[in-house]
């Protein structure tokens, strides 16, 4: 019995140093304020890229697009390497990845934006409300279900002078929260197509495409 206790004692002080020793070689991104500093200011970079590929969108040739769809995918991978080492500080990184990220391809992309934009909400920068109202109206539409805020447009083509039309609205929604977070109440959203439709003769309309209703409980800890 007593040789077992002496083989456990051995073996726990063992696991403990080793640990020690671990743990005095690895120093977290946050802890490490070179590399932190670093990847702040590539998140930054890479907000600046982004924006400056978006610069005339719509006057893009497909080839363009195509590149400028690449180079998405290449931030997006970035940034997930960036979370993944723990380097998010501040509530830049954290608007800096949900901007990257709204420009995503998939419902899963557009949720983790709308979650990283409240955080930077939440660590002060109250502008990135408008980017949470985005995000969670792309998870939604683009998950087949009515939008909260009305921040989603859509024409079926590229033509100048086909209408555009709003992607259906949620009017459960209280219309205080929209104007609150997003900056539009609704009627305010109507006021936006029109200018998008500017110098057409467009209906002031949501979309013909059925989505599904987003009663409270949609999005859980949020509506």
């Amino acid at each position: 019995m007593k040789s077992l206790i002496l083989i456990l004692a051995i073996f726990t002080y063992a696991c403990a140093s080793s640990t020690a020793t671990h743990s005095s070689n690895y120093v977290s991104c946050l802890e490490d304020v070179v590399r932190q500093e670093d990847r702040s200011k590539e998140l930054a970079k890479m907000v600046q890229e982004d924006q400056n590929d978006r610069v005339d969108f719509f006057k893009k040739s497909t080839d363009e697009l195509v590149k400028i769809l690449k180079k998405d995918e290449q931030r997006r991978r970035r940034v997930g390497e960036i979370f993944g080492e723990g380097c998010f500080k501040n509530a830049e990184d954290f608007a800096a990845a949900a901007l990257i990220y709204q420009h995503g391809k998939v419902p899963d992309h557009f949720f983790q934006a709308f979650l990283w934009a409240k955080r930077s909400v939440e660590l002060g920068d109250a502008s990135q409300k408008r980017l949470m109202a985005l995000a969670i109206d792309r998870y939604l539409v683009s998950s087949g279900k009515k939008q909260l805020f009305g921040s989603q447009a859509s024409k079926p083509d590229t033509n100048p002078k086909t209408c555009w039309c709003i992607e259906q609205i949620e009017r459960s929604f209280p219309d205080k929260l929209r104007s609150e977070i997003a900056g539009k109440s609704f009627n305010e959203v109507f006021n936006w197509l029109d200018d998008l439709n500017k110098d057409l003769s467009c209906p002031r309309t949501e979309c013909q495409k059925k989505l599904e209703a987003s009663p409270k409980g949609t999005v859980p800890g949020f509506w």
